[in-house]
């Protein structure tokens, strides 16, 4: 956890290198919502491109967090191998690596590529196997759960990476039944959040589901409680934006810092505020432009983001939410309002908790007030 103040040190940069997928997940938001708009993978040509670029036009900032996305990252190994190879010409630190992947690519050239850019990696996996494959499943209906866990046993085996469980809530799956699965597997962190569902998808949260995620996540909010008191490391850090807010009273300006110290890049190498938000409204330019005019662009669009909506104006909640995720809300609109609403509601008791003794929170922290 790091202050907000802290984290603007650093740009976040979301690639997707490919659009394509190998399986064909029920509830995929890329899928869904028609965020792919090209078919073509970025050649290695590009990707080392986009780092030169990226290391140019955001130059005020110390380090820059390259997260792969997709589509699944993985299938398209030469840009992957391209961008860290780029990366590690640059001074340590200058760059650091994340991916979301689905773990269903077991190839040695995978694993190689992973420690040689120390990744992070947040690992799709829902549940045990019934769970999981009943909505993962490759292009012809092969389950995948097995292939998962003999990737995370790879990831363990043949590199240092810290990995992420990450789980869909959904019908039939809560949030109480995610967590306690993810911290099975021995994960260094984890996050299990409600399924980015349109209304009337079989897959979404009926609202007898909706209530008991509501009341889930007052028991997760218990155990971070009890964690901090305990000194022991956050695994689950779904309140940590707004509890860090609380701390040194500051408001949240917007969600996320998305046009301002955070992008998204296309395959093609158009340069988004966010790569979730649809490109043909939202683009600011391609990364082979003049760096300054994207640059520009995006902090034009973030100021926008940064009035608030008429649903916002006497919402309780928007100094710690800042007005919720743009992409999110496009597709989930009042039912994304009414979780971060829960959010923000537990990360005030747990800020309230400590309010006599805050001094879990600093050392968790590592933040100086002074």
């Amino acid at each position: 956890m790091g202050s907000p103040e802290v984290q603007h040190r650093r740009a976040e940069v979301l690639i997707a290198t490919t659009w394509a997928c190998n399986l064909r997940c029920t509830y995929c938001f890329v899928q869904e919502n028609g965020i792919v708009a090209e078919s073509r993978p970025m050649s290695p040509v590009l990707a080392r491109q986009v780092l030169d670029r990226l290391d140019q036009a955001l130059a005020h900032f110390e380090h820059i967090d390259i997260h792969l996305y997709g589509g699944e990252p993985l299938t398209n190994l030469p840009a992957l191998e391209a961008l860290v190879d780029r990366a590690l010409q640059y001074p340590p630190g200058r760059f650091t690596f994340s991916i979301t992947t689905n773990g269903t690519v077991l190839d040695q050239r995978v694993f190689d590529l992973l420690e040689a850019g120390r990744f992070e990696v947040i690992l799709s996996i829902d549940g045990p196997a019934p769970v999981h494959d009943a909505y993962r499943r490759t292009r012809d209906g092969s389950p995948t759960h097995a292939r998962v866990l003999e990737f995370l046993g790879a990831v363990r085996k043949h590199t240092r990476c810290r990995v992420q469980g990450s789980s869909v809530v959904r019908s039939g799956w809560g949030l109480v039944e995610a967590i306690p699965y993810l911290r099975s597997l021995g994960v260094d962190s984890f996050k299990a959040q409600a399924v980015r569902a349109p209304e009337g998808a079989d897959y979404g949260l009926s609202q007898a589901d909706m209530q008991t995620y509501l009341d889930d996540l007052e028991i997760v909010g218990r155990h971070v409680i009890e964690d901090i008191a305990a000194r022991r490391p956050l695994k689950d850090n779904r309140f940590t934006t707004p509890v860090l807010h609380q701390l040194l009273g500051t408001r949240r300006e917007s969600f996320c810092g998305a046009g301002k110290y955070s992008f998204g890049i296309t395959p093609s190498g158009e340069v988004l505020p966010c790569i979730l938000v649809d490109a043909a409204t939202n683009r600011l330019g391609d990364i082979r432009d003049p760096a300054h005019a994207w640059v520009e662009a995006g902090r034009d669009w973030w100021e926008t983001r940064t009035t608030l909506r008429d649903e916002c104006s006497d919402c309780r909640s928007h100094d710690l939410c800042g007005g919720g995720c743009p992409a999110i809300l496009a597709v989930c609109a009042e039912d994304q309002c009414v979780f971060t609403r829960k959010e923000v509601d537990v990360a005030r008791d747990i800020y309230a908790h400590f309010a006599n003794d805050i001094d879990p929170l600093i050392d968790l922290t590592g933040i100086s007030l002074e």
